[in-house]
């Protein structure tokens, strides 16, 4: 597990143009407490292959791979693993045999693996079934579901108790006083897109996010 002191700020990079691409990793700072994602549009626009480019930017950084893979779990974590990504995010709504294949080939690659839940019903079911846990959990409300859906809080509380040694991961229209109560709520990680790639001043957006970590 290399993700070994949280709390961390995650910085969602759902975008689609390269140079905004390019004017955002420019403008974070080197610190430990910061992971860089990989958007799944990011992804989609650009191809896999864009991790490799942003490392040429952030090159001692982790950097996640969103995937948001249904099948084929081990060949998508392979893909992106080949690709100098630190973690793949896995859908939580793929079979289990999609999961645990994923989970597998993690280990193989000596990447993390993420476990989304995003629409899952049933988080502790899903758990219940894998043998090998993932490293990190996310709690992921969608963009289309911000405004009639809260954060599972106790939920979250309660997964903090019975697994441990798995990191927690709070994503969904978080600003400063979400993302407190989120960490209050026992995450590990709070990732934090729009309020920081869009924001007028990204510098400055990203150490207010770090501030509330300590």
């Amino acid at each position: 597990m290399k993700l070994n002191d949280p709390p961390y700020l995650q910085i969602a990079l759902d975008l689609v143009d390269k140079e905004q691409l390019k004017s955002v990793l420019s403008q974070i700072p080197k610190s430990e407490k910061i992971l860089i994602e990989a958007g799944t549009p990011l992804i989609k626009k650009f191809g896999i292959h864009i991790i490799r480019d942003m490392f040429e930017s952030q090159s001692n950084t982790y950097i996640i791979a969103d995937m948001k893979t249904l099948d084929v779990g081990f060949l998508e974590v392979q893909i992106a693993a080949e690709e100098n990504a630190k973690a793949v995010t896995i859908s939580g709504l793929a079979a289990i045999e999609t999961i645990k294949s994923a989970l597998d080939e993690s280990v193989l690659r000596k990447t993390d693996l993420i476990l989304d839940l995003m629409n899952v019903k049933d988080p502790l079911d899903v758990l219940s079934k894998l043998d090998n846990k993932p490293d990190v959990l996310l709690f992921h409300r969608g963009i289309d579901q911000e405004k009639r859906e809260e954060h599972p809080w106790e939920l979250i509380k309660k997964i903090r108790i019975e697994y441990p040694q798995t990191l927690i991961a709070v994503a969904g229209g978080l600003d400063l006083k979400k993302s407190q109560k989120a960490l209050e709520n026992g995450a590990d990680i709070i990732i934090i897109g729009r309020a920081i790639t869009q924001s007028k001043d990204v510098l400055k957006s990203i150490n207010q996010f770090l501030d509330i970590l300590n």
